[in-house]
């Protein structure tokens, strides 16, 4: 009696194991296209390199698990799993902004900068993504190890530890060179930024204007300054400023500036409009929706990388002050910037 329930408990074991294959090879399947989409498209010579690389090893990862679901007596399934709901709500997109008067003085500048700002989204998508197969692999082997000790058993356990450890390089991969990645579009994306705001700026030098002005500052940065490795601190202030940046632009906001790990942000209130009223009331409201976007950026996307990558979590506070700002023009060696009093 007692050797019919085990032999049913493992029947039922199988059929499970069976079904999360599928799921893992439906993963794979729909992986394969991402990767050729992202070799085709990524303009960071080391990226595409590693990602042909990993496009052979999901093609035998594939092999691996049609192999093992026709052992046990499954039929491998040639589904494509969406793989967009392995990632964060993608608040940070910059939105294609119309082609104002100043969008036209930026020329090439702004869409560069959108490619480039284009790429850091899909290295996080892509370590995510490789983050989330890796943890499968390790479901996958624990529920191996439930089944009888069986030839079978040991077989694909071995298989699916040589995924598994595919999966641990590219995530091991990306945790290691994102940050020297990061390091050659920083430069030209926080540019771009603030030189929009420098824009709007200048046709009213010498003047006061109504703004909205927000302030996201990190939390706890001295204490992380510290006891973090100055490569780690580096990283996260780079992340934070970064993310914000990105949330500012997606509302139709502005970058003034970047203190220490503090990004000062504005809205204009558009004194043009027939009903100022009105629209300091649309532009608060803005600006007030852009400060909740912030702090769910960091929640929802940054800190969901972070803790992947065992970085601790980030926490913003977030300040909005209205009123009219005299712009200010400092003239530099080379260069001029604006700064709003």
């Amino acid at each position: 009696m007692s050797h019919g329930k085990n032999y049913d408990n493992n029947i039922q074991l199988i059929s499970e194991l069976v079904e999360n294959l599928n799921q893992a090879l439906s993963t794979e399947n729909a992986s394969v296209d991402r990767i050729i989409s992202r070799i085709d498209q990524t303009p960071i010579q080391e990226v595409k390199q590693r990602l042909k690389q990993h496009l052979e090893e999901t093609h035998i990862q594939k092999s691996r698990l049609e192999r093992i679901i026709t052992q046990l007596g499954g039929k491998p399934t040639d589904a494509k799993a969406d793989l967009s709901r392995s990632n964060p709500p993608t608040l940070t997109m910059r939105k294609n902004f119309p082609k104002t008067a100043e969008s036209k003085t930026e020329g090439n500048s702004q869409e560069n900068s959108a490619l480039e700002e284009e790429e850091l989204v899909q290295m996080k998508q892509d370590f995510i993504i490789e983050h989330d197969e890796l943890v499968a692999y390790e479901s996958l082997i624990r529920r191996t190890m439930q089944m009888m000790d069986t030839p079978q058993q040991h077989e694909i356990t071995f298989l699916l530890e040589k995924s598994m450890r595919e999966e641990e390089s590219i995530a091991y991969w990306y945790k290691i060179h994102t940050p020297l990645i990061l390091d050659n579009l920083w430069p030209k994306i926080i540019h771009t930024s603030i030189k929009r705001g420098q824009k709007v700026l200048l046709n009213h030098i010498s003047s006061k204007i109504p703004l909205i002005i927000i302030y996201a500052d990190l939390v706890g940065s001295t204490s992380m300054s510290m006891t973090l490795p100055v490569d780690n601190l580096v990283t996260i202030i780079r992340a934070f400023t970064h993310q914000i940046s990105h949330v500012v632009d997606s509302h139709d906001g502005y970058v003034l500036k970047y203190v220490g790990d503090a990004v000062i942000s504005f809205f204009p209130c558009r004194v043009n409009n027939n009903n100022n009223d009105d629209n300091k009331y649309l532009a608060s409201d803005t600006s007030v929706e852009c400060g909740k976007s912030m702090i769910n950026a960091i929640k929802d996307e940054i800190n969901v990388i972070f803790r992947r990558y065992g970085y601790p979590e980030l926490f913003a506070k977030i300040g909005i002050d209205v009123g009219e700002n005299a712009i200010v023009q400092y003239m530099g060696t080379n260069n001029s910037r604006l700064l709003i009093y």
